[in-house]
């Protein structure tokens, strides 16, 4: 029998002689040109070295100006740096790094003083002060460090996750992807 119907030729099989993939194909760099603008890192955005970031948020100030009085009271933060108009909590979630910035360095505080207590008192049994020393350090050091471990988480984000336009006044960004960028050839 003729595979030819009214001079059309038809497919024996029911399935498309091409298939179609649902996937996104990857555009190679050079023959896509995208709109999205280049991240350039937040160190270099705020005209400061990264340690500096970092030493900002120690202090408890403000990571991306150095501005200070973000903390009302010891617990309560403002949601925005005053000076520069900076949102803290960029994400929903936010300070559960703070939370485990804050559990490590008073553990490590508290492995320190015991470990360095033990070797200075080896041959003889461990003073009992040690003990009270280590639960007083285990009390009061997530109390002690909290303003800082906000703060200081803070500066670690700013530095893994650029800033975005318009999140920090405009008057303390030193190169900005937006204004700064070179013109297209």
């Amino acid at each position: 029998m003729s595979n030819q119907r009214a001079g059309r030729e038809v497919n024996p099989n029911p399935l498309p002689r091409e298939r179609v993939s649902l996937r996104k194909t990857a555009v190679h760099p050079e023959h896509h040109r995208s709109s999205a603008r280049r991240e350039i890192p937040t160190a270099r955005q705020l005209g400061v070295r990264p340690s500096r970031i970092l030493l900002r948020g120690l202090m408890a100030h403000c990571p991306a100006c150095g501005g200070r009085y973000i903390f009302k009271h010891w617990f309560m933060m403002a949601n925005r740096c005053p000076t520069c108009t900076f949102r803290f909590e960029r994400v929903d979630g936010h300070w559960i790094g703070s939370l485990a910035i804050n559990t490590v360095v008073v553990f490590g505080a508290m492995l320190a003083v015991l470990f360095s207590t033990v070797m200075v008192s080896y041959p003889n049994p461990t003073p009992w002060w040690l003990l009270w020393l280590v639960i007083a350090i285990g009390a009061l050091g997530p109390i002690l460090f909290f303003p800082p471990s906000r703060m200081l988480w803070t500066a670690i984000d700013i530095l893994l996750r650029p800033l975005l336009h318009g999140e920090v006044d405009p008057r303390y960004i030193a190169v900005d992807p937006y204004r700064d960028r070179p013109p297209r050839t």
